[in-house]
């Protein structure tokens, strides 16, 4: 039985509420902080005199963010044990009950436990990263007011404030690289970090109970809308350990792309004369349409960021008529391509 590539979307999805509400309150923090006192003497030097207090306020929501730690660490243990659950369903197929070995082992709680800790740490390394970011866009924006233009009247304090915190809501709180050199804001880089994280715990759990039960060939699925990355290995039967002649093994299919982040596919058992063979379909269309509709929800997001941090009416209606319109587009695409709208993934507010 293929655990289901979709298992860990709304605990990933929970996941990126989370982080994309800690970015929208530190940009607050930024705006309002920047904002009060705007228009009076010492100005400048008032501000900079503030930014141990700003620290102080974003640390405290970093701290905050140990929720989604404890959240994670769930997540993970979870998806390993369904994944070893649904191994236990295919074996039952062709062995009697009495002659599995089930039994969650000692084995078993440090493979967990090493996926725990590589998911955490790839959390609890973003927000080291919402500190000086945090820092450097502070800096950045009360510089903006002893640029040229606005000592020579060019453009008013405010007005130059606003440009610098409009470009920080469009950047988002980023820098986080993966290992293919893509760059990640951070509530994608959270969501991502934990499906991820869930899906490699689902397919470890799933593994090491089929090794414990000496079987060694697995089918990946099929998943819908699948990248062209993925696509070649939909349906083919795989070699765990290698032991097994003629079938390429899954740590070389991971190696030319398959489980890769955000990746929404699976291992089953494949037990040979039982397994029915996978028909491979292809949605190229479907995954372009999903491409499309992530990026329609991050332009929704983006300029409801932009709102969160005006500081003028001018920009206050400039970002509501902007989200207006991405709604917009977003109800002709979902209405046109027949999809599901997403309206929790168009949210900047708590999560709950």
């Amino acid at each position: 039985m293929p655990i289901s590539p979709a298992m860990a979307e709304a605990a990933a999805e929970e996941i990126r509420r989370i982080y994309a509400e800690a970015e929208r309150i530190v940009m607050e923090k930024v705006a309002r902080r920047v904002a009060r006192g705007i228009d009076e003497e010492g100005y400048y030097e008032r501000k900079l005199a503030e930014l141990q207090a700003l620290r102080r306020e974003v640390e405290a929501e970093i701290r905050r963010l140990q929720r989604a730690e404890r959240e994670v660490e769930r997540i993970v243990a979870d998806a390993y044990e369904k994944g070893s659950q649904a191994a236990i369903v295919d074996l039952r197929k062709v062995a009697q009950a009495d002659t599995l070995r089930t039994a969650f082992t000692a084995t078993n709680q440090r493979a967990i436990e090493a996926l725990v800790r590589t998911a955490i740490g790839n959390l609890r390394a973003t927000h080291l990263r919402i500190l000086r970011q945090a820092e450097d866009v502070y800096r950045q924006v009360i510089a903006e007011t002893a640029a040229p233009q606005v000592l020579t009247g060019a453009l008013t304090r405010r007005e130059a404030v606003q440009l610098a915190l409009n470009r920080f809501a469009d950047m988002g709180i980023t820098g986080f690289v993966d290992r293919a050199g893509r760059t990640w804001t951070i509530e994608s880089y959270a969501e991502m970090a934990t499906r991820t994280a869930a899906g490699q715990a689902a397919v470890q759990g799933h593994i090491d109970r089929l090794i414990d039960n000496d079987r060694d060939l697995v089918i990946v699925s099929d998943a819908p809308e699948e990248c062209p990355l993925c696509a070649p290995w939909e349906g083919r039967v795989l070699s765990l350990t290698g032991r097994t002649p003629g079938y390429p093994t899954v740590d070389q299919a991971r190696a030319a792309g398959l489980f890769h982040p955000n990746c929404r596919h699976s291992l089953g058992a494949y037990i040979p004369g039982l397994t029915q063979p996978m028909r491979q379909t292809r949605d190229a269309e479907g995954y372009q349409e999903r491409v499309q509709q992530r990026y329609m929800e991050r332009q929704i997001r983006k300029w409801k960021l932009r709102e969160s941090v005006a500081i003028t009416e001018d920009a206050k209606r400039e970002a509501r008529a902007k989200v207006r319109e991405w709604q917009r587009r977003m109800r002709e695409f979902v209405a046109e391509h027949n999809r599901k709208r997403l309206y929790t993934r168009e949210q900047i507010n708590r999560a709950r």
